[in-house]
């Protein structure tokens, strides 16, 4: 029922992480919006390549995939506001080159350390609702994937340089009522990292794509939003005060004679081998579905429109523009859909990995589900595996096979084939355990 917010809840960042092995150096740069375009996302790495002297495979171009920010720039169906729109995206390579090149220029020798935590907040979203019909929202009894990653970087001198944050849950606790603009629970979330630690947070999402905030997410309430931000990022902040940079063991010093005998122990260093760093690039051929006609699809579209604007020009009644909102919202996906994918039985897909000492992050465009991501992470040879969507451009989302049958948003709008998750697992994990192999 709004086009333009009404204000800021909290500014949206670019944060980009610069990291250098003296062999390799890659930049890893992260953007709280919800989605950009292949050529957009391939602007942006032009951008910090040309800026850092790296070629386009060493940077990586990630999305916390924010629902409460501006939308994808092709996606705009009011059409209100579009110049400006196509003038922020334009800008954006320029932005995020430039904070590129303030991470390259504040660069020093670096520690690093790695840690697990879980956090329950996320709840599973493929809900049936009460009349039947398949829904985004809440299913308390399907499967999540809990798991907070923590990665800690700090100077040889022991200061903090920043951190990594994964967790996989959909920024949309800010709903349709929401009128600020806002980087959703992952700008809380970091905004608590960055009080402990003092120092940037880049967060990394997840397989998101059948993941949500919960019962009290597709709201305006902003308490609830700072509060399910803080749980995960107060599960992070555990997580990283609990490393040793560098790792140490404890052993048994001697008895200091105080009040008590005391047991004093010592920290011995762990010989561990210096990080490696290692950007790579690999495309991966996703079978697709049957697409509507370019044509039938953008008489729809345009259908659809014109049954919108002219319902919005009489003032008609809430419900009467929401539900023909929607109607152009899906008709607007279906053209995107064709004009993409009509007459193709498949289409490449870039997978991103970056590897920092033993831990992996490997990332696609579009939105796999949690089981992809979770039965990846388990068959990765690397000591920790975080493995998300929304890396680069954006292609739908890839449900899971046994999900297919319920239907509902996810598989609706997928562009994809039944068996493109099996595909995309299969084959993710096969490029892992290539690298993972001896040169």
């Amino acid at each position: 029922m709004h086009v333009l917010p009404d204000g800021v809840d909290r500014d949206l960042h670019a944060t980009v992480l610069v990291v250098d092995d003296g062999r390799e150096r890659a930049a890893w740069c992260e953007a709280e919006l919800v989605l950009v375009s292949g050529a957009e996302s391939d602007a942006i790495r032009a951008a910090v390549a040309s800026e850092l002297g790296l070629d386009r495979e060493q940077v990586r171009f990630s999305l916390s995939h924010n629902h409460a920010g501006p939308p994808p720039s092709s996606w705009n169906w009011t059409t209100t506001g579009q110049e400006a729109l196509d003038r922020y995206y334009a800008v954006l390579p320029s932005l995020v080159a430039g904070a590129a090149r303030a991470a390259q220029l504040s660069m020093r020798p670096a520690r690093f350390g790695w840690g697990r935590g879980t956090c329950h907040v996320a709840v599973n979203r493929r809900e049936i609702a009460p009349n039947g019909r398949p829904v985004t929202g809440v299913n308390p009894e399907g499967a999540i994937d809990p798991e907070v990653l923590v990665v800690r970087i700090d100077g040889v001198d022991g200061d903090p340089i920043g951190s990594i944050v994964g967790y996989t849950m959909h920024p949309t606790f800010l709903g349709p009522s929401n009128r600020l603009v806002s980087p959703d629970w992952p700008g809380h979330m970091r905004h608590v990292m960055e009080q402990v630690t003092g120092a940037p947070c880049l967060f990394a999402q997840g397989a998101a794509g059948d993941i949500g905030p919960g019962p009290k997410g597709f709201s305006d309430d902003l308490r609830a939003v700072r509060a399910v931000g803080g749980q995960v990022g107060c599960e992070a902040a555990s997580v990283w005060l609990s490393l040793d940079v560098p790792a140490v063991r404890y052993e048994h010093e001697r008895i200091w004679e105080s009040g008590a005998p005391l047991g004093k122990w010592r920290a011995v260093p762990i010989d561990e081998p210096s990080p490696v760093v290692r950007a790579r690039s690999f495309t991966i051929d996703l079978p697709l579905g049957e697409q509507l006609p370019v044509e039938e699809a953008e008489r729809r579209l345009a259908e659809a429109q014109r049954t919108l604007d002219d319902l919005t020009a009489a003032s008609a009644p809430a419900a009467a523009i929401e539900a023909a909102t929607f109607v152009v919202k899906r008709a607007s996906m279906t053209r995107n859909r064709s004009v993409a994918y009509a007459g193709r039985t498949s289409t490449p897909v870039e997978l991103h990995t970056l590897q920092l000492g033993p831990v992996m992050f490997a990332g696609v465009e579009g939105e796999p589900f949690s089981a992809t991501g979770k039965r990846i992470k388990a068959a990765s040879p690397f000591a920790a595996t975080w493995f998300g969507g929304y890396t680069g451009g954006w292609v739908g989302y890839i449900p899971t096979p046994e999900e297919r049958p319920k239907g509902g948003y996810e598989v609706d709008t997928s562009p994809f084939a039944a068996e493109a998750a099996t595909v995309l697992e299969t084959e993710v994990i096969a490029v892992l355990k290539r690298i993972a192999g001896p040169d």
